[in-house]
């Protein structure tokens, strides 16, 4: 009826870009949170290593196996909510880079997306993994032990295939349709390249998947503090090119 959408403010009004964190603050606090993805990572991976009490493998005794996942068992409750954090926080930088991404290939910022929540997944993963080492250590399970210290660091490995698609995605679009500055294009296809690395069995491929937080966080700050018009400059430029 007329007069009904009266009070609705048009969506044309809305001041700045949806990819402007000096207009949208809800923009920034997002991909902030795919920033704050590394300190969590880094400080539950550190506290959930068994070997920070002491150097037992899975070769160890029994007794020293069970003593250590004793030791560690307030610190595997805490990394498993660290974890977890860090799988949100990385869900939620997803929709600023999805925003950012759609600019320039819709179908590329989906496949990088894609790639992202597989990433998070995995980071919940290793949540349950601390959350079944907790367990573990209140049975007193040697087995469980042996087992999480083979499976950990191994399930790493499950995150390079789709951190490769989440790094090589935005890195194509971004040197596509200038969509970011040439330093983080620069660095995505580093990273990518490394990650490629470590699809092959005797690469360290727990490591790269554990280190593609390190791209998320670089990315993030720049989506949280880069001005979006510079980005916009060289995407008319690649399109003109």
């Amino acid at each position: 009826m007329p007069g009904e959408d009266e009070d609705l403010p048009p969506v044309a009004q809305r001041p700045g870009r949806d990819d402007d964190p000096r207009s949208d603050w809800l923009f920034r606090g997002a991909a902030l949170a795919g920033a704050a993805t590394l300190p969590l990572v880094v400080i539950a991976g550190t506290i959930s290593d068994p070997n920070s009490r002491a150097s037992v493998n899975p070769g160890s005794s029994d007794s020293a196996l069970v003593e250590v996942l004793i030791e560690t068992r307030d610190e595997q409750a805490w990394a498993s909510a660290l974890f977890a954090l860090a799988a949100v926080g990385l869900w939620i930088f997803l929709g600023p880079l999805w925003v950012r991404l759609r600019r320039g290939s819709e179908w590329l910022a989906l496949v990088a997306v894609i790639g992202g929540v597989i990433v998070g997944a995995v980071l919940l993963f290793w949540s349950g993994f601390a959350l079944v080492a907790l367990v573990a250590a209140d049975y007193g399970d040697a087995v469980a032990a042996r087992f999480l210290m083979v499976a950990g660091w191994e399930t790493a490995r499950v995150a390079v295939a789709p951190a490769l698609v989440m790094v090589g995605a935005t890195t194509l679009a971004g040197t596509r349709h200038g969509l970011f500055p040439t330093a983080i294009n620069v660095f995505g296809g580093v990273f990518a390249l490394l990650l490629a690395l470590g699809l092959f069995p005797a690469s360290p491929a727990g490591l790269m998947g554990l280190a593609v937080i390190v791209w998320v966080f670089v990315v993030a700050l720049h989506l949280a503090f880069a001005h979006p018009r510079a980005d916009t400059h060289r995407r008319e430029r690649a399109i003109s090119g």
